[in-house]
């Protein structure tokens, strides 16, 4: 590899989709939870008729399945989002950081070129030549 090929509006923009799809993801979340817990509704009872003796009908076996499979799940879904930001912010910084030392290598090498000295040369040199 010669050369890097970051631009920071590339970044920009994938940071800008990521965003979007972040945002997106956080509303599947909160549909997730409400279609679960519709899901584990309509699963019903294990009592017959659906009704126990105070209205409300006992879990049942669909509906603790479903309890477990959340119970079980909610820590990796929680760490798509977090790694997500992560991963983003990490990029932004990089890049922040890549443009930085591209300024202040920039810098360096226009002080040393300021820096050279031109020595005296003979009569009748010129530059041209070569």
């Amino acid at each position: 590899m010669t050369s890097w090929d970051i631009t920071p509006s590339g970044v920009g923009v994938v940071v800008s989709h990521v965003g979007d799809v972040m945002g997106v993801l956080d509303e599947i979340v909160q549909a997730y939870s409400g279609d679960l817990e519709g899901a584990a509704t309509s699963a019903g009872t294990l009592a017959p008729g659906g009704a126990s003796g105070d209205g409300k009908g006992q879990t049942g076996l669909v509906a603790a399945a479903l309890a477990e499979f959340v119970e079980g799940t909610a820590s990796e879904l929680q760490f798509i989002g977090v790694r997500m930001s992560k991963s983003l912010t990490g990029a932004v910084e990089a890049t922040t950081a890549y443009q930085t030392g591209d300024l202040e290598m920039a810098a360096l090498l226009q002080q040393r070129a300021a820096a050279v000295v031109e020595p005296d040369m003979p009569a009748g040199w010129t530059r041209g030549l070569l």
